[in-house]
C-alpha cells in the first residue's frame, strides 16, 4: 500500500491574521538532561511494570537515554514566547518538537544555553489548521460468501503457510501473553466491525494513543490501521484467521494523512518509545518516508537511508531494549525513488519486502542494500494479492509492503512466546537465518522468505519437543518431485494437496487394508510450491512439496 504520511492538526486563531500566514515546526535538540528530576534509580516513573519486568528479564539496563526529556527545558521553550506550542517529545533523541509563530521566535529559543541545533521539520496555513474529525460508519459485520477450500484459515491460509505459521499456531503458539504494537494513521471503523469483536470481548486491545496534535480518537480519518491490524488479530475459523489472534495489540496512532512532511518522523520515533514503555515484545509498521513533497524547504535522498535518521535511530534503540522491530521496506521499488524508505533502514531490525503466495518478488517493492551497504530489505512476506479486512467491512486482496509487515510481525511474537529464553536481537536473527536464502542475500528479497517452524524447531530446546513426536512419522518422497510423491506413515486417514492460495486441488482418502502409505500424482500440475495436508485419527499434519517440470 502507498506511503501513508500525515499532517499535525492544530488550532491557533489567535496567530493567524490571514490564509497567507505560514506557521513553521522546529525539532530541537538539547544538550543534555542535566539536572533531570528523574533517575535512572528509578525507572518506575517512566516505565510500565511491564517494560521493567522485560528488562529485568533480559538484563537490558535503564540508561540516562531512557530519561524523559528535562522538563525544566521544556518549560524554558514555551517561556521564550507564550504562543511557542509543545508537539512532540522524544527522550531517545533529546529533542523536542515545537509549533513557533516567527522567526524572530526560534532565534530566542536558538539562543538558549541548552540548545545545540534546531531544524524546520513542517509548515502549514489557516487552510490545515481545522479540528480533526473523521466520518465513522456503524457496520453490522456480513462474511462473504466463497467456495475456497481453505482449511481453518479462509482467505488468510497462503499467506501464512508460505512460512509454515500454520504449523506454529497447531503446536499451540498463537501470540497469547504476546503484546504487539501498531504503529499507524488510523482505525476506522474497526471498534464497530463484528470480525473485531472478540478482541474487544477478550480485553485484547489493551489501549489506544493518539500522538496527533488536538486528535484523540485513533477509530477516525483513516482506515490504514485496519487492514493491517486484520491480518494479524482477526480469527474467524473457516473465513479468515490472523498471524496472532491470540496476542495483544496496542494501537498508536503516529501520523496524519493529510500532508507529507518530516515531522511524521518525530512523531514515529515518539510511538516507538511508547511501545517500549508499555513493554511491547513487537513493533509492527506499516508506515515510511523518503521525500515530503509538501515540504519544499530542503531534499531528501537516498544518502539519507543510512539509519541515522531521527525515526531510523528510534527503531534501532527500540530494537536494543527487547523489542521485535518490523517496519515496511517501502512501496518505492518500480518508481524513482526505487530504494527502500526510512525508518526500515535502521540497524537490527527487520525490513519486510513483499512477494505473492508463490515466492516471486513484487516489483513495487523497495530495493536494497541501505545506504552504507547493510543487507535490506530483511525478509519478504506475502504483500501482492494479500487478503486483509478492510474498514468498510469486506474481506479484500490489495498490494504493498503494508500488507507484509504485519505478517511478519505477528509471527514473530508467535515464535518468540514459543521461545521465551532468546532475547529480541536473537529472535531477529533467529528468523533471519531461516529464512530461504539466507546464506546469499539479494537487494530484492534479502535473507528471503522466513520459515517460522523451522526456526522453532532450530533452536527450542529438544526436551520439550515429546509432544511433536508425530509430526516426523511421516515420510514425503521424491520431494521434489517431477510426478509422483509417496506418503509414507502410520494410519494415513487423508491426504489433500493445496496451493499457497488455500485452494484445495485434490482430496485423496487412504485406503483402509494400506493405510501406512498413500501414492499422489503431481504429473498435470505446474511447476511450484504446494501443501500437503496429511490426516489420521489424532489430527493432521502439514508438509511443504515442490514440483518441477523437465
Amino acid at each position: 500500500m502507498k506511503r501513508i504520511t500525515f499532517f499535525i492538526v492544530l488550532i491557533f486563531s489567535t496567530l493567524i491574521a490571514s490564509s497567507q500566514i505560514q506557521l513553521h515546526a522546529y525539532r530541537v535538540t538539547f544538550a543534555d538532561k542535566n539536572n533531570s528530576p528523574y533517575s535512572i534509580e528509578r525507572p518506575e516513573e517512566f516505565l510500565s511494570p511491564r517494560a521493567l519486568d522485560k528488562r529485568a528479564r533480559f538484563n537490558i539496563p535503564v540508561t540516562e537515554e531512557d530519561l524523559p526529556v528535562n522538563p525544566q527545558y521544556l518549560n524554558a521553550l514555551q517561556n521564550v514566547d507564550s504562543r511557542i506550542q509543545l508537539l512532540s517529545v522524544s527522550k531517545w533523541t533529546n529533542t523536542a518538537t515545537i509549533l513557533c509563530p516567527d522567526t524572530m521566535v526560534i532565534t530566542g529559543v536558538q539562543m538558549l544555553p541548552f540548545v545545540t541545533s534546531t531544524l524546520k521539520v513542517a509548515k502549514y496555513n489557516e487552510e490545515n489548521t481545522n479540528p480533526v474529525s473523521g466520518n465513522r460508519t456503524n457496520h453490522a459485520s456480513t462474511l462473504p460468501k466463497t467456495d475456497i477450500d481453505t482449511t481453518s484459515y479462509g482467505y488468510s491460509f497462503g499467506q501464512i503457510a508460505i512460512h509454515n505459521g500454520h504449523l506454529l499456531h497447531d503446536a499451540g503458539f498463537r501470540g497469547e501473553g504476546m503484546l504487539i504494537a501498531v504503529l499507524d494513521g488510523g482505525w476506522l471503523n474497526m471498534d464497530n466491525i463484528g470480525a473485531f469483536q472478540p478482541l474487544y470481548e477478550n480485553n485484547q486491545v489493551i489501549g489506544t494513543y493518539d500522538l496527533i496534535p488536538f486528535s484523540d480518537n485513533v477509530y477516525t480519518m483513516h482506515g490504514h490501521g485496519t487492514l493491517v491490524t486484520s491480518e494479524m488479530a482477526v480469527s474467524i475459523q473457516d473465513t479468515f484467521v490472523g498471524a496472532a489472534p491470540a496476542a495483544n495489540y496496542v494501537l498508536i496512532r503516529s501520523e496524519d494523512t493529510r500532508s507529507e512532511q518530516p515531522i511524521e518522523e518525530d512523531f514515529w520515533a515518539r510511538g516507538a518509545e511508547l511501545a517500549d514503555s508499555l513493554g511491547a515484545d513487537v513493533i509492527s509498521s506499516s508506515l515510511g518516508y523518503t521525500q515530503f513533497p509538501d515540504f519544499d524547504e530542503y531534499d531528501f535522498d537516498y544518502s539519507s537511508c543510512d539509519g541515522t535518521s531521527i525515526c531510523s535511530r528510534a527503531a534501532t534503540m527500540a530494537a536494543h531494549r527487547g523489542i521485535v522491530v518490523c517496519i515496511a521496506a517501502g512501496n518505492e521499488g518500480m518508481n524513482e525513488w526505487h530504494k527502500l524508505s526510512r525508518p526500515s533502514d535502521a540497524e537490527d531490525i527487520l525490513c519486510v519486502g513483499a512477494i505473492n503466495v508463490n515466492g516471486v518478488y513484487a516489483p513495487f517493492s523497495g530495493v536494497g542494500p541501505s545506504y552504507d551497504g547493510r543487507v535490506k530489505p530483511d525478509v519478504v512476506a506475502v504483500g501482492w494479492d494479500c487478503y486483509f479486512w478492510a474498514s468498510d467491512d469486506s474481506i479484500v486482496s490489495g498490494n504493498g509492503t503494508s500488507c507484509a509487515t504485519p505478517i511478519i510481525g505477528a509471527l514473530s511474537a508467535c515464535l518468540w512466546q514459543a521461545l521465551p529464553e532468546y532475547n529480541s536481537l536473537e529472535i531477529t536473527q533467529i528468523i533471519r537465518e531461516n529464512s530461504h536464502q539466507f546464506l546469499m542475500p539479494d537487494t530484492l528479497l534479502g535473507y528471503g522468505i522466513p520459515n517460522y517452524w523451522n526456526a522453532y524447531i532450530n533452536n527450542v530446546d529438544t526436551t520439550g519437543m515429546a509432544h511433536f513426536e508425530t509430526e516426523e512419522h511421516y515420510m514425503v518422497f521424491p520431494n521434489p518431485t517431477k510426478d509422483k510423491v509417496t506418503v509414507i506413515g502410520p494410519d494415513i486417514r487423508e491426504v489433500a494437496i493445496y496451493d499457497l492460495g488455500g485452494r484445495c486441488l485434490k482430496r485423496q482418502n487412504g485406503v483402509a487394508s494400506q493405510r501406512n502409505s498413500v501414492e499422489i500424482d503431481l504429473t498435470s500440475y505446474i511447476s511450484g510450491i504446494y501443501l500437503l495436508r496429511i490426516v489420521n485419527e489424532n489430527g493432521a499434519s502439514m508438509k511443504k512439496i515442490i514440483k518441477i517440470n523437465d
